[in-house]
């Protein structure tokens, strides 16, 4: 039997009624199930008790009434975006990054949906979320609670395992009438630029090749594509594009065969989301959009 697809929405109240209407959306197109998993970070449990210097049975109650308050804010809203008696929640107490993965491998959710806010007690984790879940990732900028496809912004690698995020992006260019931007990025060091330049001449032919087959791919679909080959910083080169052409969301794919490639993933996902104004689907792996 066919497994329904399931989102998993992270959560630190920080903007949860933005998380809630974008997964409200996202499960209709996807038809999806949603749970949201709020994460109260056990620095501010430990701030709070030693406020009131609260030990053992009271720091307990603290712990609670924490938890409570928490469901009490998330119910109003999971009402006021249509997701009441069909989202599943919890509220957890734990290292950030700790309740994410296992929130995660619990569930084995097929969308992950966060804010680029999302912060643990060094700082943003985003990039950890995304490099280290095996899910699809939706990173949604502050503020942001809807998603428009007017102009999509395909990063890719071009490799065989980066297939499923130009699957994705063709469908939904296909299926909005989105016009699609497909880019693809050399990246390369000094050291190869002045010892192997015949290689990255290869490399850029290989990458303009596999980029123009893409774009025929979506002329064959009915959709308008442009595609783009830059050398250079990926992220930079991708805020920049961006920008210019005024996306409206960045699909980004990646090989994934190794740990090393989706914190790769990772790394440049986390350090763009908070410098595009658009939300960033990561895709590690292939899904339909529902027909409903």
């Amino acid at each position: 039997m066919k497994r329904e697809p399931s989102i998993l929405v992270v959560d630190n109240a920080t903007h949860t009624g933005d998380l809630l209407e974008f997964a409200a959306e996202w499960s209709r197109m996807t038809r999806a199930s949603v749970r949201l998993v709020r994460i109260i970070d056990q620095k501010v449990l430990k701030d709070t008790t030693m406020a009131v210097d609260a030990i053992g049975p009271i720091a307990g109650m603290i712990k609670d009434d924490l938890i409570r308050k928490s469901l009490q804010e998330i119910e109003p809203l999971s009402e006021r975006y249509g997701l009441s008696g069909v989202m599943e929640v919890s509220v957890t107490v734990g290292s950030m990054m700790e309740e994410v993965t296992r929130a995660v491998d619990a569930t084995g959710a097929d969308f992950l949906i966060l804010s680029s806010a999302l912060r643990g007690p060094l700082g943003s984790i985003v990039s950890e979320v995304v490099g280290y879940n095996r899910s699809n990732s939706i990173v949604l900028p502050p503020g942001r609670h809807r998603l428009t496809w007017k102009r999509i912004l395909l990063a890719t690698d071009c490799s065989a395992r980066a297939e499923a995020a130009a699957e994705t992006a063709l469908e939904a260019a296909g299926r909005f009438g989105s016009r699609l931007f497909i880019l693809s990025v050399i990246s390369s060091n000094e050291e190869v630029q002045i010892h192997a330049p015949a290689l990255l001449d290869k490399m850029a032919d290989e990458r303009r090749a596999s980029v123009r087959r893409l774009v025929e791919q979506a002329a064959g679909r009915g959709v308008h594509a442009e595609g783009i080959v830059r050398e250079g910083t990926v992220s930079d080169i991708l805020i920049d594009l961006a920008h210019t052409i005024h996306a409206d969301v960045i699909v980004m794919g990646s090989e994934g065969r190794t740990g090393l490639s989706r914190l790769f993933m990772g790394s440049v996902a986390g350090s763009i989301v908070s410098k595009v104004a658009c939300p960033v689907l990561a895709i590690k792996k292939p899904f339909v959009f529902s027909n409903g």
